[in-house]
């Protein structure tokens, strides 16, 4: 933040319920002041220009208070003071990267990327709350203890609701779109364009359309190009695309943030082929992601380029076990056999080296026989009408009957060992109580399932089995909604399902006491239960407007990336392959095939073909046993 100075005699010492203790010493319209909540929690206080309406203003500020709380500094309240209108935000105690650059110099190599990945961050986060930051600059970015914010967003945009604001800022020329200066209205674009004049500022320290002029510099927006030539070539290449003159030419940010994290340009591994270098580099992004952004200042001036560690913990917290693995984030196989399953119409296309493969099935034709699938090839009949689920280690399969209380009023559900055969029946809840989409927690330890009334024909809450203990645990929760969205686990074992009310559709995480702790109500709804990637830092929906495919940060709630569905015609999600491949269904004359897609919707490799005119076979992706 700008230096804090003592009060003067014009200065207000009360705006609103907060009390006023400083004022920043930093140009603009605006007057900005340190000032404490009722809590005496610290805080920035904008007492922005005068307007003849400044309700229109405040009421302009209300959608900024959605932004997710990641890479910005949060909007926390807003008011009018006579006919000011001011806005409450965050205090972030950090210089910003203005005031950074001028004290410590220059950033490069993994610091200039943390910080693009984690400012990109942050204007994803904007654009999906559907508001425009409208002044990113050097002066805009501070450099927190827990890594970079993004301050002032929103607020060019709140004060041109009002026609009669008689000052309007408009930043540093150097740091504006070219479509600013015409009388087209700016949008998402024109952030991107000032985030990427941005970060050449702070791998130059220089403005970069800078002239000896207001009116040279606004030409040289307009027509000259930047001077990038200190920059790495990849990232080079993603900010030439984002200083694009024409702003159709500019990537949307959710792309710049993809390619940010998955091109070879964060990390150089060295002693390996061109392909396969690009593959761990993208190893390294998504590691970097999920951990680095939590760096401070000095991370980000100090920290060498290096070779990111692509090993990552995945047991949930309570399992002390020190269980890791290699995210699996390397190219699709491409050599595969077909192999046919006897007994149903589907031809996997598959190889030894797939991280996930057919392990499991149901027929839907009588005599509705279920089947579990073995490594060594083989298939074993383990039911009758019962949907299989393979446990993620392989080592156990949860039956689930689609009949109801045939033995009684009771439902339950049936775990078997699957290297002894060994089986215990667990039941879950009694008439008119059913539980339905059985749902493996990531350590095989527990099992969740969706209970519907069939009397309301709603669901009211979940089970989840013990498996060790052989205990069954009903869970009511506190909002009940409609059966077509199951609960299952998050990576770190909360309760979690899709939901939508008619005005939203997200995701809600729940506490074993039924009680909501979390809601992304921005993100699209989850289909069926492979929501989260293997490395469970992201998360893939149905996006909240359209038929394609969303993924998102799980932490942040951030949106990484958009990806159209490979097909004119109706497809839908199947499940994650890699972290940054999944399986789309797309039809076909015959029936359909599951497809192989990355991240930027381009489909890399068929993985199994189903000829039906009708649904005759249910079957599951996973470990095999």
């Amino acid at each position: 933040m700008a230096r804090a100075v003592p009060l003067g005699p014009d200065d207000p010492t009360v705006v609103g319920e907060y009390r006023i203790t400083a004022r920043f010493d930093e140009p603009g319209p605006e007057d900005a002041y340190l000032a404490t909540d009722p809590q005496g929690t610290p805080v920035v206080v904008r007492l922005l220009a005068a307007v003849a309406e400044p309700e229109r203003v405040t009421a302009a500020v209300g959608p900024l208070k959605g932004v997710p709380a990641f890479c910005v500094a949060q909007v926390l309240g807003s008011g009018t003071l006579g006919d000011r209108p001011y806005v409450v935000s965050e205090h972030v105690d950090g210089p910003t990267l203005a005031e950074a650059v001028q004290e410590s110099g220059v950033l490069s190599g993994a610091a200039l990327h943390r910080l693009a990945v984690g400012t990109m961050s942050a204007v994803v986060a904007i654009h999906q709350a559907g508001v425009l930051h409208g002044d990113i600059r050097p002066g805009t970015v501070a450099l927190g203890p827990d890594g970079p914010r993004m301050s002032d967003f929103g607020l060019n945009e709140a004060l041109r609701t009002s026609e009669t604001t008689a000052t309007r800022h408009v930043g540093k020329p150097a740091y504006r779109a070219p479509e600013e200066f015409s009388d087209a209205r700016a949008g998402p674009p024109a952030d991107v364009f000032a985030w990427a004049a941005t970060m050449v500022f702070a791998a130059t320290g220089r403005d970069p359309f800078a002239g000896d002029s207001v009116a040279a510099t606004v030409n040289r927006v307009l027509h000259d190009p930047a001077d990038l030539s200190v920059i790495d070539v990849e990232l080079r290449s993603v900010l030439a695309r984002c200083l694009a003159k024409d702003p159709a030419d500019r990537l949307v940010a959710s792309d710049v943030l993809l390619r940010l994290i998955g091109e070879e340009s964060l990390f150089q591994v060295t002693g390996q082929a061109s392909r396969r270098r690009r593959r761990v580099s993208w190893r390294a992004g998504a590691a970097f992601l999920a951990g680095a952004l939590v760096a401070g200042p000095a991370v980000f001036f100090a920290v060498p380029p290096r070779t990111e560690v692509v090993r990552v913990p995945v047991a949930p917290p309570s399992v002390t076990a020190a269980a890791t693995v290699a995210v699996e984030l390397d190219s699709v196989p491409e050599k595969t056999t077909a192999v046919r399953i006897d007994g149903a119409p589907v031809v996997l296309r598959e190889s030894a080296d797939d991280p996930v493969r057919m392990n499991g099935y149901l027929l839907l034709d009588a005599p509705f026989a279920s089947y579990v699938r073995r490594a060594n090839g083989t298939v074993t009949e383990v039911g009758r009408g019962e949907e299989p689920m393979v446990s993620p280690d392989g080592k156990r399969v949860v039956l689930s009957p689609w009949v109801k209380y045939l033995r009684s009023d009771y439902d339950y559900v049936t775990v078997r060992d699957l290297k002894t055969g060994a089986e215990f029946t667990v039941n879950t809840v009694r008439k008119p109580l059913q539980t339905v989409v059985p749902s493996w927690s990531r350590d095989g330890t527990r099992i969740v399932l969706s209970v519907e009334d069939t009397e309301e024909k709603r669901t009211v809450g979940f089970v989840v089995v013990d498996v060790g203990t052989r205990v069954a645990n009903f869970v009511k929760t506190e909002y009940t909604g409609g059966t077509a969205y199951p609960f299952g686990f998050t990576p770190d074992g909360q309760v979690a399902r899709g939901y939508s009310d008619g005005r939203h559709r997200g995701l809600e995480v729940y506490d074993t006491q039924g009680m909501l702790t979390r809601t992304l109500h921005w993100v699209g709804v989850p289909r069926d239960r492979s929501w989260f990637s293997p490395s469970g830092r992201s998360l893939a929906t149905l996006c909240p407007n359209s038929d394609d495919i969303c993924v998102w940060d799980m932490k942040s709630g951030a949106r990484l990336a958009t990806v159209p569905t490979p097909d004119d015609s109706y497809s839908y999600w199947q499940g994650w392959f890699t972290d940054r491949h999944f399986v789309v269904r797309v039809p076909t004359k015959k029936g359909y095939e599951l497809r192989i897609v990355d991240l930027l919707g381009n489909v890399e490799r068929v993985l199994a073909t189903v000829e039906q005119k009708k649904e005759t076979v249910f079957f599951r992706f996973g470990a095999l046993p």
